[in-house]
């Protein structure tokens, strides 16, 4: 048991108490476009069992160019590869010659998506390119599909030439159960396998941060324990929030946890702070224990991932 944090005055409690008891409120347009993304691919491997479908949701990439690339969702079976971006609109959407998306909204408003279906063909060739540096003579297969997913979304009467397939979620959902049929090829697995998604922190209330865990911000000791994880973390915190708490030295209590049952716990009464990079935004941020009840953070990537 590690144990962070010394005594607090009156005053200092009261603050703290305050803090934790802050609510972050769910964030509900993303909280609905990642319900899309879980129902997807949660159908998609029911109907894939049967043709032995390998099902990857949320597989971040790296890009020469910085950074890592989302794709959201790589179905494999044998040496076949479909990889997927799911839209999730309601309302209608056009095409343009140069590849624009454009969405009108059901609420009215416009909004303009650039490039999606070439955004992730990109991302497609940068899979293939990963893998054959790997495996020069693997003869994978791979596939590029825009998946919109809402039952309610007018399609335009014509769609220009563009570098990805446009589907249905049924259309997806009958591809995947009338082909196929084969173990996912081996190399290829190990290849999926050096990749990790996002990292994920539960505020207080709700609201759900994704984005990269910089620095879990617990001290050298806990650092130099996550060194050696196994998998994914997993992180518990239980904070006392009763308003007698005000009045004791009471603690916050971290349970940190990897994929291969090791664990270590650290009670703290205030101070810790996280960093993390948080997706949309431009420079990396610190985030509060006291006001987080818990995070998952994705297996460290392989050295091509």
């Amino acid at each position: 048991m590690r144990y962070l944090g010394d005594e607090l005055g009156l005053k200092q409690r009261w603050q703290l108490w305050r803090k934790r008891r802050v609510v972050f409120p769910p964030d509900e347009i993303h909280q609905a476009g990642e319900n899309a993304e879980l129902r997807l691919e949660k159908l998609c491997r029911a109907a894939g069992k049967t043709k032995r479908w390998s099902v990857y949701p949320s597989v971040r990439i790296p890009d020469p160019e910085g950074g890592r690339r989302e794709i959201d969702l790589i179905l494999v079976s044998g040496t076949t590869v479909l990889v997927v971006e799911q839209k999730h609109w309601s309302g209608r959407f056009e095409v343009f010659e140069d590849g624009e998306f454009l969405q009108h909204r059901n609420k009215g408003g416009e909004h303009s998506h650039a490039t999606v279906a070439h955004r992730i063909a990109r991302k497609a060739r940068l899979l293939e390119e990963i893998h054959r540096k790997r495996f020069p003579d693997n003869e994978m297969s791979f596939h590029v599909l825009v998946a919109m997913t809402h039952p309610r979304l007018e399609w335009p009467d014509k769609i220009p030439d563009i570098p990805a397939e446009m589907v249905n979620e049924r259309q997806l959902l009958d591809r995947i159960q009338s082909t196929g049929g084969e173990e996912i090829d081996s190399d290829f697995f190990e290849t999926m396998d050096g990749f990790g998604t996002w990292d994920e922190i539960h505020m207080h209330g709700g609201l759900k941060l994704k984005g990269d865990l910089l620095d879990i911000g617990l001290g050298t000791g806990v650092e130099e324990w996550d060194v050696h994880r196994n998998g994914e973390l997993k992180a518990t915190v239980e904070h006392p929030r009763g308003f007698f708490s005000i009045f004791k030295n009471t603690t916050s209590q971290i349970t940190l946890s990897d994929s291969g049952g090791r664990h270590i716990d650290i009670r703290c009464k205030e101070g810790p702070m996280l960093k993390m990079h948080v997706v949309g935004r431009t420079s990396s941020e610190e985030v509060d224990w006291m006001q987080i009840d818990g995070i998952l953070a994705s297996k460290k990537p392989a050295e091509w991932g």
